[in-house]
């Protein structure tokens, strides 16, 4: 028996938790009624339920006709419902006429599987052997049928144990046993195959990306569907994605659900039989022949008749999984077979999966559809079953949680971007929570982390995924010498400004990396090496034809940050990128790169500052803040008093607003060294929208804080608090009030964009200083302190 919850639209669930327990019980005058299992169904609020329960019913000597009685019950033995069904004798005069009855009680078996009850029945065997029966009964002798349905239930048993030790677990990366898939998998969703490859040039993909303002590559405004609903939807399907995305999990999954019968899951009474495409090595093998063997590994009689039968029945999902795995030489014979055999029996379902760089329409027939990268959702969902089914037995449920919570709200930050980006494929997603699981965070160093990433894609994933015929490749471009080739793609596109390459581009700069480079192998052929990195390592994706990207904005940040740091080219670096947004993540995996030796990195940026602090506006600035904050009584540090004077400069000029959120973040981060209360204070002021309430408030902190001498700051909070209760203000009120408290120039408010392009650059470099410092591991103490204490000073004279 299951339940079968479908909420309407606007359904209230009364209920805190989200599973609700179904207690069952039976009763019957003329039936002994015996529970097989725990009588339990759980209800969840999203309609749906988990279980089934199972009844073993006994005939009496005495039977007659009467009723047999189902009660629910609630947790506290409550009846809220009773279900009552007829028992009726049906008497045989003849042999013959139990038989046929016997024979038509099979096939209604097979037409209506909740009908099958026997001792140590689930609802796999239970499914597979009510579509068995049907199958048999087309072949099997009269005299066999008395017995069939034993031997038919202990087949089908046999064959989902084995199915289930198959396709039913998976070994996740860093987990020393395999779990079941039910507990690691995540719902995917899919999209519409003709958004992944579009037949775009390098330009048209270059603009949709500026113009979105993602980092992802990827169309996210497409419509996505659910995994199973597209499953249930479409009886050909082909799945596409890229590497480690989940294909095969996806597959697995599918089959697991029409095999367990799940209600509200996959909705057709189909026996799955999941083929390893990459097995058609031999070009005799073909799909029939394997299924048969998939039946007669599990001792079904006359398997090659039940096969047929099952097939001419349309009884039968077939999983093909992994296209792109097929070698080269048999790829066209396979893909033949495949159209050939879905043509030839046509009631089935059939699913199969190949990677994007892989698939070229072979299959008209099939409905094409790509996996898409995981959203915030997925994610938090995935980390939170990875952590439950850590079959570690010293983590507790509560440690779990903790974990699977701690890591999300650290992806969650702004210093996480890139880490997240990484973590939207299951694949590399399963390798930051066992980061986390080792070291408690992923916000440390992130080179070191989409390094180790990076490792996984070259080397982890070649080895269980590597092709026979793509073996010379590997053999000889070795991992270290593909990352030194990828990192120089990766630099000429930054520097370049590109983001996407055509293919005869690629081909040109790999085929000039392996002449140029002494001891990498000149015989490979370029395009042959793009085709292998895209298919079977993934690093490199087709955004449309001919046209290709890395996977990861991530990971050519990471692949460039380490050409910067193998060529040492700190210098032009720092001389040309310092200011520019979109290198200001290759500028902290430098410094993550570098390790202690990045103490160079920052004093270069430092000489970066004192250059710009030449000119005129900006010089002045620094001196005046000098001067004010030499002599203050506060105990906070000689830069931190000096970037929160600016600040107070800043506020009442509407033109340094960007600057201005970097002095808060500067002064944020460098008062956090010495107490929480002041960046809460700072936090509080930023919110302000109001420039007198902004300016209030920071009048009010440098009075608690003694950040200023030889300035009235008793005087401008009653000045701001006379402006405050005025209906207008002009801005030259505004700042003829700051001007006169503060004894700083009127010239320093009246700013042209050349002096607020060099004050904001100025000050963003600062900031990127203070970021990579955090991303340096191993930095002198002594070293970086002598370089903060120079912060906010003007240029010492030569």
């Amino acid at each position: 028996m299951t339940i079968n919850l479908q909420p309407e639209d606007g359904f209230d669930w009364q209920i805190e938790e989200e599973e609700y327990p179904v207690y069952f019980s039976v009763d019957s005058e003329f039936v002994d009624c015996q529970s097989i299992g725990k009588p339990i169904i759980l209800l969840h609020r999203f309609g749906g339920s988990y279980g089934e329960v199972k009844y073993l019913l006994k005939a009496q000597k005495d039977l007659s006709d009467g009723e047999i009685y189902i009660y629910l019950h609630n947790r506290w033995g409550f009846n809220f419902n009773t279900v009552k069904l007829p028992v009726s004798l049906v008497e045989h005069d003849t042999q013959e006429s139990y038989n046929e009855s016997v024979e038509n009680i099979y096939l209604s078996y097979a037409n209506n599987s909740s009908s099958l009850t026997k001792l140590g029945n689930d609802s796999a065997v239970q499914g597979i052997s009510s579509l068995a029966i049907k199958s048999f009964c087309k072949f099997l002798k009269d005299d066999l049928l008395k017995s069939a349905e034993q031997k038919i239930y202990e087949w089908s048993e046999t064959y989902t144990k084995i199915y289930l030790k198959r396709h039913g677990q998976i070994q996740v990366l860093g987990m020393s046993q395999a779990i079941s898939l039910d507990d690691i998998y995540t719902n995917v969703r899919m999209l519409d195959a003709e958004t992944v490859k579009c037949l775009e040039s390098v330009e048209g993909l270059e603009q949709v990306y500026r113009k979105a303002n993602q980092r992802g590559f990827g169309r996210r405004e497409s419509a996505k569907q659910k995994g199973i609903e597209v499953a249930n939807a479409e009886q050909y399907l082909c799945v596409l994605g890229d590497l480690g995305i989940g294909k095969t999990t996806y597959l697995r999954k599918v089959g697991l659900e029409a095999l367990l019968r799940k209600v509200g899951s996959y909705n057709h009474e189909q026996i799955p039989v999941f083929l390893e495409l990459k097995r058609f090595r031999d070009p005799k093998l073909d799909i029939k022949t394997c299924i048969v063997n998939e039946f007669e590994t599990c001792s079904f009689p006359d398997p090659e008749k039940f096969t047929e039968h099952a097939l001419k029945s349309g009884d039968l999902l077939i999983l093909l999984d992994g296209l792109n795995e097929v070698p080269s030489d048999n790829l066209k014979m396979v893909v033949q077979s495949i159209k050939v055999f879905s043509d030839q029996y046509p009631e089935n379902r059939f699913i199969t999966s190949c990677r994007t760089a892989a698939y070229h329409t072979y299959f008209t027939g099939f409905k094409t559809v790509a996996i898409a990268e995981f959203n915030d959702d997925q994610i938090s969902g995935f980390i939170r079953n990875w952590f439950q089914a850590d079959p570690n037995p010293l983590m507790t449920p509560e440690k779990k949680a903790e974990y699977a919570n701690t890591i999300w709200e650290q992806l969650k930050t702004s210093d996480s971007i890139g880490t997240k980006e990484l973590s939207q494929t299951p694949l590399l997603l399963t390798f930051v929570c066992l980061v986390f699981r080792q070291t408690k965070t992923i916000t440390g160093n992130r080179a070191k982390l989409y390094s180790n990433a990076l490792d996984i894609l070259l080397e982890e994933w070649a080895k269980s995924k590597l092709l026979e015929e793509n073996w010379e490749i590997y053999q000889d471009l070795s991992a270290d010498l593909e990352k030194d080739m990828l990192a120089s793609i990766a630099y000429v596109g930054f520097e370049e400004d590109k983001l996407f390459f055509e293919k005869d581009e690629l081909a040109e700069q790999i085929s000039a990396f392996l002449t140029d480079n002494h001891n990498a192998p000149k015989h490979l052929n370029a395009n042959r090496v793009i085709d292998a990195i895209a298919v079977q390592q993934g690093i490199f994706i087709e955004r449309a034809t001919d046209v290709y990207s890395f996977s990861h904005l991530t990971l050519q940040e990471y692949l460039c940050a380490e050409y910067i740091s193998h060529w040492n080219l700190l210098d032009r670096l720092v001389k040309k990128h310092a200011t520019d947004e979109r290198w200001r993540e290759i500028f902290l995996l430098v410094a993550g790169l570098r390790g202690r030796a990045a103490i160079g990195l920052l004093e270069k940026l430092e000489l970066q500052t004192q250059e710009l602090s030449e000119h005129p506006k900006l010089k002045g600035l620094l001196a005046w803040a000098e001067a004010k904050t030499t002599d203050a009584a506060s105990d906070y540090s000689g830069e931190t008093k000096r970037v929160f004077t600016l600040i107070k400069v800043f506020a009442p000029v509407h033109v340094l607003d960007y600057a201005l959120t970097f002095a808060f973040g500067l002064a944020s981060d460098l008062a956090f060294d010495f107490t929480f209360d002041f960046s809460s204070e700072l936090d509080y002021a930023s919110y302000l929208t109001s420039e007198l309430e902004y300016a209030m408030e920071l009048t009010k902190i440098c009075l608690r804080q003694e950040h200023l001498a030889d300035a009235n700051l008793t005087s401008l909070k009653l000045d701001l608090e006379n402006l405050l209760d005025k209906s207008t203000v002009s801005r030259e009120e505004f700042t003829s009030t700051i001007s006169s408290s503060l004894d700083i120039s009127p010239e320093f408010f009246d700013l042209s964009s050349d002096d607020v392009q060099v004050i904001t650059n100025y000050l963003s470099t600062c900031q990127l200083m203070i970021d990579c410092s955090k991303q340096a591991s191993g930095i002198s103490a002594q070293q970086w302190e002598a370089i903060k204490q120079r912060m906010f000073l003007p240029k010492p004279a030569e």
